[in-house]
């Protein structure tokens, strides 16, 4: 079991989703998540798309794996977060789901098809199919957040057409949500220019009054490209040169965290002093992890698919590096995929 220090019961729980050919490793890497996990004292998990891909859900000709591998990557995602619930790693109540790119896109398509699943959703450098705006009917209210560079040149922040399918751009794929969640309209703030020198600036936009305590917003990178922000800068990504400029301004695991927090169920408490509290019982059928129905991936009734090699590292506190090890954690949803945990 992979937790934060000082905690002996579930944590809260972040899945974070690689890019298209990104992987995991690359990835964690890149995104800068693990300090805010180590800060705040959550969980974050890093699995692998089969064929570093997620089969988002748009049309074929427009991502890059086509129908010869379609792959159950919605059936992957609940087993895995089921058995991080099972385990007794993730709070059935608190599992996050968050993704850049492709990522970003099956990130979206979790939050139409199984909105009980997670508490909050963060989908960066990706807008919302148009075909969305008739097919994508959550089972409850979803509390999701974007971050998106105007500059972008890959998922384009305006949207783009192709004669087999369409985005929109960013604003309306924030209003799709608030439509849906029947939020109230949303405000604007512009956030400080902690970085001028990185040719970049952002704007809060957040939609509240939504229905069952939901959100929705939205952070435009004036200028910024395919682009994850990150306020310290973090390992380059190979093809990060050619993909625009990269805001320092804001923190992209900061900023999820924040969001989630606050309209994903209850927060996060921070780390307990000595001694630790006793361990809850594991949930039984309850919980955000524990409402779906079963599918067809082989893991959601419990059972432990084959040949899972997941890793992982503990928070050691927000100054301190992780150290890597080996862990069980996720093993029972991974398939022959990759898990990166910390």
């Amino acid at each position: 079991m992979v937790t934060p220090d000082g905690v002996t019961t579930t944590a809260p729980t972040v899945i974070a989703l690689h890019g298209a050919a990104q992987t995991p490793e690359s990835f964690r890497a890149y995104f800068g998540l693990d300090a805010a996990a180590a800060k705040h004292g959550f969980v974050a998990v890093y699995p692998e798309g089969e064929g570093r891909t997620w089969n988002d859900g748009r049309p074929a000709a427009m991502r890059l794996k086509m129908m010869l591998r379609p792959g159950d990557d919605v059936g992957f995602l609940v087993a895995l977060a089921r058995r991080l619930a099972v385990d007794g790693i993730a709070d059935p109540n608190r599992i996050y789901l968050t993704g850049i790119s492709n990522g970003g896109f099956m990130v979206q398509r979790m939050a139409c098809e199984y909105a009980e699943l997670f508490a909050a959703y963060s989908a960066i450098m990706s807008t919302a199919p148009a075909n969305y705006k008739e097919e994508c009917q959550p089972s409850k209210p979803v509390s999701i957040q974007f971050i998106h560079g105007t500059a972008d040149s890959v998922i384009g922040y305006a949207g783009f057409w192709t004669p087999l399918g369409s985005t929109l751009s960013a604003p309306d794929s924030a209003r799709l949500y608030a439509a849906l969640d029947g939020c109230g309209p949303a405000t604007s703030t512009k956030l400080p220019d902690l970085a001028p020198d990185d040719g970049t600036t952002a704007e809060l936009r957040r939609w509240e009054g939504c229905r069952d305590g939901s959100a929705v917003e939205l952070i435009t990178i004036e200028r910024g490209g395919h682009q994850s922000p990150a306020m310290v800068e973090t390992k380059p990504d190979l093809a990060t040169p050619f993909l625009g400029l990269r805001s320092h301004d804001i923190d992209a695991g900061e900023e999820i965290w924040r969001f989630m927090s606050v309209y994903g169920g209850v927060p996060a408490a921070a780390a307990p002093a000595a001694p630790p509290r006793k361990p809850k019982p594991k949930p039984t059928g309850s919980g955000a992890a524990a409402k779906p129905p079963a599918t067809n991936s082989g893991a959601a009734d419990g059972s432990k698919p084959a040949e899972a090699k997941p890793t992982a590292a503990k928070p050691q506190g927000a100054n301190a590096a992780p150290p890597t090890a080996s862990a069980g954690a996720a093993s029972g949803a991974a398939g022959q995929r990759g898990i990166s945990a910390q």
